[in-house]
């Protein structure tokens, strides 16, 4: 999804339909919101702040977005799009973009994300032990 996309559905949810009244809620000029919403104008990074605060979205997401529209497409598979739908208590669940978490959705089920992000939090002794009790366990199964 692009910039344009981004702040068009932002500003339907919060009601606004035409661009008069959108680019006083954004505190932009109406000429700029104009080149913004049709014809997918990539304003400045201070603008995309302003805007995501005044539209209450994630300022990384915007930024993210706006700089993955930028680049050469050679490149644009390094700048994965993180995910909205994750988020919760403004945190998202899984500290990954989109595609990464479509992905472990895909091989992994949401208990063993969970363990997998429980396991990064614990100190290297205690995941020496967690290691040592897998391996035993593993061991202990294939010999059966």
């Amino acid at each position: 999804m692009n910039v344009s996309d981004i702040i068009k559905q932002a500003l339907e949810k919060k009601g606004y339909l035409n661009l008069k009244d959108a680019s006083k809620a954004l505190g932009i000029s109406p000429e700029l919101t104009r080149v913004i919403l049709n014809k997918g104008h990539v304003p400045k990074d201070r603008t995309l702040r302003t805007i995501a605060g005044k539209l209450g979205l994630d300022k990384s997401t915007l930024i993210l977005a706006a700089h993955r529209e930028k680049v050469p497409i050679e490149v644009k598979g390094y700048f994965l799009s993180p995910t909205e739908s994750k988020f919760r208590q403004g945190k998202r669940v899984y500290p990954l973009s989109q595609e990464q978490c479509d992905y472990l959705e895909r091989i992994l089920s949401s208990e063993e994300i969970q363990l997998m992000r429980k396991y990064r939090q614990v100190s290297e002794e205690g995941k020496t032990q967690i290691l040592g009790y897998v391996d035993y366990t593993f061991a202990s199964r294939v010999q059966k």
